[in-house]
């Protein structure tokens, strides 16, 4: 066969890019390929130089692209911080054309100088010097099997196999790859790309009578590789090409396309592998779907690579899902001090009604594992407690925080908690001590993700609710120094969040799900307080040095809604700094005999990539 028809231009269908926010917010230590043609970043350059007597002309050729490209595994590779040349050249590219998943090519399907190298042999060769390890931190890809399809129709065409040989062959090709990506996951490879085979039958080479047939192929080996790595327990990120490729031909136009039954490079026939700007129509590589007869363009590369980014990235965003709770649930319980202050002071046995409101926001830089996500928070809380006895205070309250989150142009979400509180205090001499404990049910709304596939803008949208609880202490010794009180505390936040899981609408075959969310956290304080009466009103200073002790790696597990075999992948969530200060300034007093007031300011600092500050007043009145 003809070296175009090694691999699938199906690639080039691009759906579920991420968000056009720039960088990367997920990192990886190194990108990894593993393929034939639709990855091969220049594998059969050497070979060409020869032939061309040029390595200057040879440099710019050698693509299976409208060359000079780059192909999806480039652009990946420069977003993700690895090396997309190919490992001939000292990159991490080992992808060549022509080649299977474990057997050797026909002759027509190797290039020029090019070696028997199927997937099994890239990986060995991957392997080896680094002692069968693979980095647990690394990405990886894999996308083969193009090849194992076209050379067994050249056989049943040749009439040396017949159709049930041919259907075997293929699946067995399937069950190959699944074999070797487990080789990946036993070394170590947590992140594996698993890219199924686009509709092959709606390739330009293959139009026509067989187009039917080869389409079934196709469908026969992905649903072989995605269900069997999912019977396996092999997890990988399954990149849906057929879907893609469905995709982008039903909307063409959309994605610039006017051409997508014919081969940009000419003359007509000729392989993609040295087509360059010489051998287009103008503006083909960004016009036209296919290079040649198999395999995609420029342009349509660089659709793949967003749909590829964007698997990645839009499980991350989401998990700032999981963490806004944290500084809203911070801001309900400022408000319930507040009330539980103002209690404190009113006569013994006398209820008090309170009523507290919180202006904040908790901005969290683009950083390592987030995008920029900037949430406002306002929080309202009534409630009533009462002095028990001299020494105890005691109440419920209820609130509501609405929190609003934008997270830079990778897209936004709306919370709101309506939360139940019970708290007390007690205090014997110098020592005190109070306890808060509280639920709450959240509701997300607005939540919105933005997806960009080459010129095509798409927004996806969901809602979901989950659940808020909270258990929280503090407990110090104040010294009397004449009006002065002063002392250190010891405060502990525990605390669970849950997202429940959601579907995505509205962006095509971008659209995800994504799986439940936990986020435990234990939090524990040391600090020191003081405050001085001033007549009707005392000023108080607090500071905390604190501590989050439950910072563990978490996952956002995901699965494309277009892989119906359920294969779900786990991408790095959002991991805040560890240790930061807490800071209070403000003044509580009465206004009247009855009438209480208090004005607080709260500052988080010292906390990497995240600023986070409020304003917390309450009124209360005596009964």
């Amino acid at each position: 066969m003809s070296l175009k028809k090694k691999l699938i231009p199906a690639l080039v269908a691009g759906v579920l890019a991420t968000a056009a926010t720039g960088a990367s917010a997920v990192p990886f230590t190194g990108v990894y390929v593993f393929g034939d043609s639709l990855s091969d970043a220049g594998t059969y350059r050497p070979g060409l130089s020869v032939a061309l007597g040029s390595a200057a002309a040879a440099a710019a050729l050698g693509r299976f692209t409208t060359n000079p490209g780059p192909v999806w595994a480039e652009l990946i590779a420069t977003t993700y911080g690895g090396n997309g040349a190919p490992s001939n050249a000292g990159g991490g590219n080992y992808a060549q054309g022509g080649m299977r998943v474990a057997l050797p090519s026909p002759a027509s399907l190797v290039g020029p100088g090019g070696a028997q190298r199927p997937v099994s042999t890239q990986i060995t060769e991957f392997l080896t010097p680094r002692n069968g390890a693979a980095d647990p931190n690394a990405l990886y890809a894999v996308w083969v099997g193009a090849n194992d399809l076209f050379s067994n129709l050249g056989l049943f065409q040749a009439g040396a196999i017949d159709q049930a040989t041919l259907q075997s062959n293929v699946l067995a090709a399937a069950n190959a790859e699944i074999a070797q990506i487990a080789r990946l996951r036993a070394a170590g490879a947590r992140y594996i790309l698993v890219f199924n085979i686009p509709d092959v039958g709606a390739t330009p080479q293959f139009a026509g009578p067989l187009a039917s047939s080869v389409t079934a192929l196709s469908v026969g080996y992905n649903v072989t590789l995605f269900t069997g790595l999912q019977a396996t327990g092999t997890k990988v990120i399954p990149v849906d090409a057929f879907a893609l490729l469905t995709d982008v031909r039903a909307n063409a136009s959309a994605f610039g396309f006017t051409n997508t039954t014919t081969p940009a490079c000419l003359p007509a026939g000729s392989s993609s592998l040295t087509c360059s700007a010489a051998n287009i129509p103008a503006g083909a590589a960004t016009s036209y779907l296919f290079a040649d007869g198999v395999h995609p363009t420029s342009g349509s590369h660089k659709i793949v690579a967003d749909f590829v980014t964007s698997l990645i990235e839009g499980p991350n965003a989401y998990s700032t899902m999981a963490e806004t709770p944290l500084a809203m649930r911070a801001a309900h319980i400022r408000t319930l001090e507040e009330g539980l202050q103002q209690g404190k002071a009113a006569p013994l046995g006398k209820i008090t009604a309170f009523a507290a409101a919180e202006g904040s926001k908790s901005d969290i830089s683009r950083n390592a594992l987030s995008p920029q996500t900037d949430t406002k928070n306002k929080a309202v809380t009534v409630g009533v407690s009462m002095r028990a006895s001299e020494d105890a205070t005691v109440g419920l309250a209820i609130g509501t925080v609405k929190g609003e989150s934008r997270l830079g142009g990778a897209g936004q979400f709306d919370v709101k908690e309506n939360t139940l509180s019970a708290f007390a205090s007690g205090r014997w001499g110098g020592f005190y001590g109070s306890l808060t404990a509280s639920i709450a049910d959240l509701k997300f709304d607005n939540v919105r993700r933005n997806i960009q596939l080459g010129p095509v803008s798409r927004t996806a949208t969901s809602n979901t609710k989950g659940a808020n609880s909270s258990a929280s202490f503090m407990a110090g010794y104040d010294f009397a120094l004449g009006g002065l009180s002063i002392g250190p505390f010891l405060s502990h936040t525990a605390q669970s969040v849950d997202v429940n899981g959601f579907s995505e609408a509205n962006a095509g075959s971008a659209s995800l799900k994504i799986m439940d969310q936990r986020r435990d956290s234990q939090v524990t304080g040391i600090g020191v307080r003081a405050s001085l009466p001033l007549g009707a009103f005392t000023p108080f200073v607090r500071v905390a040095m604190e501590k989050e002790n439950r910072n563990d790696e978490r996952f956002v597990s995901a699965n494309p809604l277009s892989v119906t075999s359920g294969n779900t992948y786990d991408i790095p969530a959002y991991r805040a700094d560890s240790k930061w200060v807490t800071g209070a300034i403000g003044v509580r007093g009465r206004l009247a005999e009855r009438i209480g007031l208090s004005v607080v300011y709260t500052s988080v600092s010292s906390k990497q990539s995240v600023k986070q500050d409020g304003v917390t007043a309450s009124v209360s009145v005596d009964f």
